[in-house]
């Protein structure tokens, strides 16, 4: 009897990465990781970028920009939530969005400790998310 790995032979994963809508190093170097494993097929549709002609503090913008961040999650199979990233204050508007839109598609949320930090400094904030990897 053969049994499957984690990461099965020819499928490709479709992955969104948590993101402010700004290249973070955390998020390019997730990114770098993923690409490097052997074997592993995936597809990063988080991206990090919006038209800048587009306000989110208006009405308008603010429905444009959430239908479009809603589209990056909801046909994923999993969200990566970096919390080096969710440290900096000024992104948590925008990753409790992405927290959401991920629950309510019922997403996995695979949480990351920040980059060269323990699992263990994320304290609490571990409830946020299905698993951590340490």
């Amino acid at each position: 009897m053969t049994t499957e790995g984690p990461l099965t032979a020819h499928r490709t994963y479709d992955i969104f990465v948590t993101h402010a809508w700004r290249y973070h190093d955390e998020w390019t170097r997730f990114g770098a990781m993923l690409d490097a494993l052997p074997g592993l097929s995936w597809r990063n549709f988080s991206v990090p970028w919006h038209d800048p002609a587009v306000d989110p503090n208006t009405p308008l913008g603010r429905r444009l920009i959430l239908q479009w961040l809603e589209g990056q999650i909801a046909p994923v199979h999993a969200c990566v939530f970096l919390f080096g990233v969710y440290a900096v204050k000024s992104n948590r508007r925008w990753l409790d969005l992405e927290l959401e839109f991920a629950r309510s598609h019922g997403k996995p949320l695979i949480g990351l400790p920040a980059l060269d930090a323990p699992a263990a400094e994320i304290g609490s904030d571990r409830d946020m998310v299905d698993t951590v990897v340490d």
